[in-house]
């Protein structure tokens, strides 16, 4: 094993990812998801009551009229898009206040410790979908001979073990309650995912 154009890139993106969190901090971070979770769950609630606002659009409206699914859809990446713009105003003055208070140091330390971490699992995600569609026969030489493949490997590894094959109930019921009147999610249901 050498030194690749692949430690390089691996290295680059545990770096930026490490400097981007420390300079926002982790409560920054955490706050960052933690939105993107509540305007998913708001979303699928808000989702039905803002899709036939849509459908009054002038353009919009002749699209989504026909196509149950591609207006629920729009309905909740709308809804979604609000939310997040909304709750992204609150994420810095919250943050902010804590990086300006005496905690603000270990903020930013924690957050290049979660920015690492952040890292590595974008790089072993990315390696996850190289192993996926790259055939043995077709793997690059950079890759397979690069020191970091083996950390990112099992890392990979790790992360794959892990996933769930089916979405759990708590997740699936609201997804299934917006999309009932098109016919539901099959591909998402329980019955569904295990036949696959």
């Amino acid at each position: 094993m050498s030194f690749t154009i692949v430690d390089g890139v691996v290295l680059a993106v545990l770096a930026l990812s490490g400097i981007l969190a420390w300079s926002r901090g982790l409560t920054r971070e955490a706050l960052a998801i933690a939105g993107w979770i509540v305007a998913a769950i708001v979303a699928l609630y808000a989702a039905p009551f803002l899709e036939p606002l849509l459908q009054e659009i002038p353009v919009a409206g002749e699209i989504l009229a026909g196509a149950c699914t591609l207006s629920k859809l729009a309905g909740f990446a709308v809804s979604f898009a609000i939310v997040l713009i909304l709750l992204s105003i609150f994420t810095p003055l919250f943050s902010s206040a804590v990086q300006e208070s005496i905690l603000g140091p270990v903020d930013k330390a924690l957050g290049f410790v979660f920015g690492v971490v952040r890292g590595l699992l974008l790089a072993a995600v990315a390696f996850m979908i190289y192993d996926l569609v790259v055939p043995p026969g077709d793997r690059l030489a950079i890759v397979d001979e690069s020191r970091s493949v083996a950390m990112i490997s099992e890392a990979a590894a790790v992360i794959s073990e892990r996933l769930p094959t089916t979405l759990p109930e708590w997740a699936l019921s609201p997804i299934n309650g917006l999309m009932a009147e098109c016919g539901g999610v099959p591909a998402l249901t329980g019955a569904g995912a295990q036949d696959a």
